[in-house]
């Protein structure tokens, strides 16, 4: 054995161990003496042992009730701060928005994406750029009835690809993806792919790994060195190539549009933004390519997995609730009938889905911990100081599961929304499901538009029972990016 290299192998790894713990302790003695309370960390890795049950939504509970809410801990360098409790995030997000609406300059998807388009970017940039994409989709039918043709489409061809399944088990999750998709192609793209294009079909595929892999890799987000170690361990070289392909493919779509791009006619998103660059120029300004390349994704994203996510979640609550599957398609038999596709215009005539796609939002819970915010200066809040730099996490689930909001919260129950008189009671608005403040999520009225015009057709037309009496899906989640179901296979019965 060469004991010479085993020696200076030793030395090096000390020396990076030992400039690590100094930057931590440097960093920390520059932090202010009232930060929000919290766990004491250990220099370089931080309170991250703490999470070594997996378990984050229990974990920050326990915090909570600890430290109250607002507390802060370190992962690897970094501090994070925790705000959770209706009140300390109506005060954070709504209150004081204008120091809480940016995002951190550190997270892993930020840098993958460059810091730009309408998920990742902040300040004067975010403002303009999701003012833009706001009113263009606006333009192009987005949460308004003209759309409801578009969405109608894809749930024709949807119903389809289930009936021919023939009630056998069947696993929905990448059929649904690639429905939802479509729509949003349609608006960027200006057109839509069959469930069978081989590139459709990659793409959607991409989009989803990458929402497996960052779930697999939340090390990478607190240790961002982690990814000039040798291999892949952490799923940081496989989600920049994943999101490079992405990338390309819609890189090759603006090309297209530039290629064919009538000022006087415009098809969609792409070609009202080109229709800007030309008259702004990429210079200096929201009008690049690869900030229209990015807001593009950062649409796929908003408006593809969390709506996908949220159907899935709720076959997996009608196959556990077979009284509430039956309540609900004896409303829509009473106000819609048999003979045409359930339509925008009777959304206002049954309260009883409104409570159950509001419960689903909840128990789903899809994004507990929002995306995170970042602190670009010195927050003052609650007589604490939240220091540049910090990253910022919306406690959502701390609502989601309040038993002072919601009476046995961990029980499935529509009706807690109802009233005597059979209407939405009000207690609808205290489910956070797309967040608030002023990064509410960009795609709330399409989200709802399509979430009400997909589970009301598929429960017009079929009846949902479990692969088998003993084997029911999960109503457990895998945290990621999103609280996502455990795959699961289902029966969808044709009913006569």
């Amino acid at each position: 054995m060469d004991f010479s290299s085993l020696f200076s192998l030793n030395t090096v790894t000390v020396a990076i161990v030992l400039v690590l713990i100094i930057l931590s302790i440097n960093r920390s003695l520059q932090w202010p003496a009232n930060l929000p309370p919290g766990p004491t960390g250990y220099p370089v890795i931080g309170s991250i042992l703490l999470f070594r049950k997996g378990n984050v939504l229990e974990l920050f509970r326990k915090l909570r009730a600890q430290y109250g809410d607002v507390f802060s801990l370190t992962l690897g360098k970094n501090l994070t701060v925790v705000i959770s409790g209706e009140e300390a995030l109506k005060e954070a997000f709504i209150q004081q928005a204008e120091d809480f609406s940016d995002r951190s300059e550190n997270s892993l998807t930020g840098r993958i994406l460059k810091n730009k388009g309408i998920g990742f970017s902040s300040g004067k940039y975010w403002k303009q750029t999701r003012t833009f994409a706001l009113s263009t989709l606006r333009n192009f039918g987005f949460g308004r009835k003209s759309l409801e043709s578009r969405v109608q489409e894809d749930i024709a061809a949807y119903l389809d690809m289930i009936e021919q399944q023939d009630g056998q088990p069947y696993d929905m999750k990448e059929l649904t993806v690639m429905a939802i998709s479509n729509i949003i192609c349609s608006i960027t793209f200006g057109n839509r792919f069959d469930y069978t294009d081989a590139k459709f079909k990659r793409i959607t595929s991409l989009f989803a790994e990458n929402f497996r892999l960052l779930a697999l890799g939340g090390a990478a987000q607190a240790f961002p060195y982690l990814k000039y170690l040798p291999g892949d361990m952490f799923n940081i070289k496989k989600l920049i190539q994943n999101t490079k392909e992405i990338r390309d493919f819609v890189f090759e779509q603006i090309t297209e549009h530039r290629n064919t791009l009538d000022d006087q006619n415009q098809r969609d998103f792409i070609d009202a933004f080109l229709s800007q660059q030309s008259i702004h120029g990429q210079e200096d300004t929201i009008f690049e390519d690869l900030n229209l390349a990015v807001s593009v994704i950062n649409l796929f994203v908003a408006g593809t997995d969390t709506t996908a996510t949220m159907i899935r979640w709720a076959i997996v609550y009608l196959i556990h609730n077979k009284h509430i599957q039956d309540k609900l398609r004896q409303e829509i038999e009473t106000v819609v009938g048999c003979s045409r596709l359930p339509s925008l215009a009777d959304k206002s005539d049954m309260p009883y889905y409104e409570a159950f796609i509001t419960e689903v939002f909840r128990m789903g819970n899809i994004t507990p911990l929002a995306v995170p915010h970042g602190a670009l200066k010195d927050i003052h809040f609650r007589g604490m100081v939240i220091p540049k730099g910090t990253l910022i996490m919306p406690n959502l689930d701390s609502v989601m599961t309040d038993p002072d909001i919601f009476k046995n919260p961990e029980k499935f129950e529509p009706e807690r929304f109802l009233g005597k008189d059979c209407q939405l009671n009000g207690k609808e608005r205290n489910v956070l499901a797309f967040s608030l403040g002023r990064r509410v999520c960009l795609g709330e009225s399409l989200a709802r538009m399509e979430l009400f015009l997909f589970m009301t057709s598929l429960l017009q037309r079929f009846e949902f029972l479990p692969e088998s009496p003993e084997t029911l899906p999960s109503t457990d989640g895998i945290l990621g990016l999103a609280l996502v179901p455990h795959d699961f296979k289902c029966r969808a019965v044709k009913l006569k």
